[in-house]
């Protein structure tokens, strides 16, 4: 007895599940798609080499780009110095010796305590692994799994004693010079900010691309310091309250641990996530068991939790907050071309960035449907 296949409606062309296209139509000019893709294809090279050069040029853009973002920040202050009848020079200077002795308070601060936990890295890898203890078998298992797997005994690690004080060390020549360029190019757009501001609107020859260009800078200037100079205060906020934390539940240095998450929360995300670790690891640490050492890093948690939902919408504002995804992205960016300075960069060169293009391509207020 012979049955006929019943047909279905996703029968295309008598064929089940037919992949393709289902009405092609050709292109009407082909020319132009190639043209549109020559075009494309050189605007690819060209990010691809410009991203090349940030990466092999990072020891001197780094130093120059940080020294443009404080003086942003701080040229309304220097403008006000400059009204009041001061030099040029001195807002410059002052400016530069008050961040040279910021920079060097801290590390002063940091440098006993950091010295001390690295002199004490093995003692402290030991406390961790007998903490951890628990977590020996579900390990041994992996490596076997690993070894059945992919063959060999698994993945062994080894580390060097002093490998981290030598890469300091190493490291130290390079970070001073750029903490030279640093300090001279901020004197020197701080002392230079009107003539920078002239010449920049005169490479323009309308009228209107002149005043394009001198709102830009100005807005730049509004945005970078209402944002930076409120999460600085914010952060400082942050510093004092790790800082107390720290110090009612008997951590040791805990003005350490204080500048730290200072330093680490202007980085979104991911700083306040190494916060996080690190006060786990103290607290293993300082307390006998699991359960103690999870207290701080939980009434942290707590606390960054309001002061990023709630603390700094209220000061900053909702216009001057960024969309999580874009911080994310040049967050991730800039610190995989440029490292931790390059995180630390990410959103003031976001911001500057969103205010040129604001300018050159305003957003127009379009509503979707629901």
């Amino acid at each position: 007895m012979n049955v006929e296949p019943k047909s279905s409606s996703w029968n295309w062309g008598q064929r089940p599940f037919q992949f393709g296209a289902r009405d092609p139509n050709p292109l009407k000019d082909a020319s132009s798609f190639w043209r549109v893709m020559s075009q494309a294809a050189t605007i690819a090279m060209a990010v691809i080499l410009f991203g090349a050069f940030l990466f092999v040029a990072r020891s001197l853009l780094v130093p120059i780009l940080a020294a443009l973002v404080v003086s942003l920040t701080l040229g309304p202050m220097s403008a006000r110095a400059q009204k009041a009848g001061l030099p040029a020079w001195v807002p410059a200077f002052v400016i530069v010796l008050g961040l040279a002795g910021l920079l060097y308070l801290m590390v002063s601060v940091l440098v006993d305590p950091a010295s001390d936990l690295i002199a004490r890295s093995s003692e402290i890898g030991g406390t961790i692994k007998e903490k951890f203890s628990f977590m020996d078998r579900p390990l041994f298992a992996l490596r076997e799994l690993q070894a059945a797997v992919l063959g060999g005994s698994g993945l062994k690690v080894d580390v060097e004693k002093n490998a981290l004080v030598e890469g300091v060390v190493t490291a130290l020549p390079d970070f001073a010079l750029q903490l030279v360029l640093f300090f001279a190019t901020l004197f020197f757009f701080i002392f230079g900010r009107q003539a920078f501001r002239r010449y920049i609107v005169n490479l323009f020859a309308t009228r209107d691309g002149r005043l394009r260009a001198l709102r830009i800078v100005n807005d730049t200037e509004h945005n970078l310091s209402a944002y930076l100079i409120t999460v600085t205060l914010i952060n400082l906020g942050v510093g004092l309250v790790i800082t107390g934390i720290t110090y009612m539940m008997g951590f040791p240095a805990p003005l350490l641990w204080g500048v730290m998450a200072f330093i680490l929360n202007y980085i979104p995300y991911v700083g306040p996530g190494i916060m996080h670790v690190m006060l786990f690891v103290i607290g293993l640490l300082t307390f006998p068991t699991l359960l103690p050492a999870l207290v701080a890093p939980a009434l942290f948690m707590t606390f960054t939790f309001f002061e990023g939902h709630f603390l700094v919408p209220a000061i900053i504002g909702r216009q001057l907050l960024l969309h999580p995804l874009a911080v994310f992205l040049s967050l991730a960016f800039w610190a995989w071309l440029w490292g931790p300075i390059g995180a630390f960069l990410a959103t003031p060169i976001l911001i500057m960035a969103i205010v040129a293009i604001d300018h050159l391509y305003p957003r127009s207020k379009t509503s979707l449907p629901e």
